[in-house]
């Protein structure tokens, strides 16, 4: 069962197409249809591409696989005005009418769902590269508000899998918060997800009975800081803990909180988070932050002590970092606005690995996909990164890049 959120509400929608196993995934949405990150001019949009034919739902679409990227895309990509830099090929593109703000594959990776400006979420098959659903009930006709996440319930074998009809794209439950909803965040292994706002405070919902079960805020003491100040725009849990979550956002503090108690323990400071750009490593001993800022905005965080482990080495071009991920435990990937820009990382060496500059929009939202095209198990090399997709300004890119 999927889920989504709209005007100041978290909604649970069937994402399923032509599928009969229910999954889930949460969108949250703001009221404001504009995104309540910091204004930054829009470049222009995509001019057509060689390979480009037009599909259903008023886009212009490109997909191919792997290794079919030959010099006449190349030269198609370089009209467009992309810069690529590194061993990255773009595998598809799909092109809409109005901004992406967030995507997200499903747990099989058959799917991308992506969430739009107006509120609706549409939903992409990666193998053919078509548009095979559309989310959009009376409530978003109504109030419309920007999509602001969109995140697929891990299915754990401990969460059996029920069987449903082909999907029909309908709301199946809705979590009205009084808030501009901003984030949210499943923990990967308990029933258990957390959405964040403009009030400075997290909420921790119960996935399978969907009520609220703790309110994380700061204390009233103005001389303490074990909380937000602003807007918070990124949780993420411990994959290691039951219990155990951090998150940023405005006030330029990474908070650590414990479920159990209503208040932070401690922070971090001097990292300013304008959206999903914050992730733990899957050991649990590790943070990545990307930051929007000019000044070393990607940095490696102990989990432990909150000491700093290292400043990675920041673009040329130093872009405003929206939204960074661990890519496997390996890699690390980010994206960001002034300039354009998206970016894999190698935490070995920890230089950029490969990039793509002069994008048509800021690149607000990263997620990791399948393993690469080239990916072998009993390989004794280490493996490059798994695929990835973004979106920045009205394009949807998954890419695949080689070590």
């Amino acid at each position: 069962m999927p889920s989504v959120g709209l005007s100041n509400s978290v909604i649970y929608l069937n994402l399923n197409i032509m599928r009969k196993s229910l999954r889930q995934s949460v969108i949250s949405s703001q009221a404001s249809a504009s995104k309540s990150r910091q204004s930054i001019p829009r470049t222009s949009t995509l001019g057509p591409r060689k390979l480009s034919r037009k599909v259903s739902y008023a886009v212009v679409k490109s997909h191919h696989q792997a290794g079919d990227v030959d010099e006449d895309n190349r030269l198609a990509e370089v009209e467009q005005g992309l810069h690529l830099e590194g061993d990255i090929t773009i595998l598809s593109q799909i092109e809409g009418t109005q901004e992406i703000l967030c995507l997200s594959y499903t747990e099989t990776f058959d799917y991308l769902g992506i969430g739009l400006a107006d509120g609706t979420v549409r939903l992409i098959n990666r193998k053919t590269g078509e548009f095979e659903g559309t989310l959009r009930d009376e409530e978003i006709n109504q109030n419309p508000g920007t999509t602001t996440s969109i995140k697929h319930r891990p299915v754990q074998g401990a969460l059996p899998v029920t069987q449903t009809l082909t999907a029909t794209c309908r709301c199946l439950y809705t979590i009205r918060e009084n808030r501009q909803t901003l984030g949210l965040a499943y923990h990967p292994t308990l029933p258990k997800f957390v959405t964040v706002g403009d009030d400075t405070k997290l909420c921790v919902y119960d996935e399978e009975t969907k009520a609220l079960e703790r309110i994380l805020q700061a204390s009233n003491s103005p001389d303490v800081m074990n909380g937000h100040r602003s807007r918070v725009f990124a949780a993420c849990f411990n994959p290691r803990s039951s219990h155990e979550i951090i998150s940023g956002g405005w006030d330029d503090t990474i908070q650590f909180w414990d479920i159990r108690e209503p208040h932070a323990s401690r922070f971090i400071s001097g990292v300013h988070i304008c959206g999903d750009s914050i992730d733990i490593s899957q050991d649990g001993k590790e943070i990545l932050t990307c930051s929007w800022s000019k000044q070393d905005p990607i940095k490696l965080w102990d989990y432990g002590t909150g000491k700093l482990i290292d400043t990675l080495e920041p673009d040329p071009w130093e872009s405003l970092l929206y939204t960074g991920k661990f890519v496997g435990s390996s890699f690390a990937s980010c994206g960001g606005c002034d300039a354009n820009l998206f970016r894999i990382i190698d935490l070995t060496s920890k230089k950029t690995l490969s990039a793509i500059k002069k994008l048509p929009g800021g690149v607000y939202d990263i997620d990791v996909g399948p393993p690469h095209s080239k990916f072998q198990k009993k390989s004794v090399r280490r493996p490059p990164p798994p695929r990835i997709a973004f979106c920045s300004g009205k394009t949807v890119f998954e890419v695949e890049s080689n070590i």
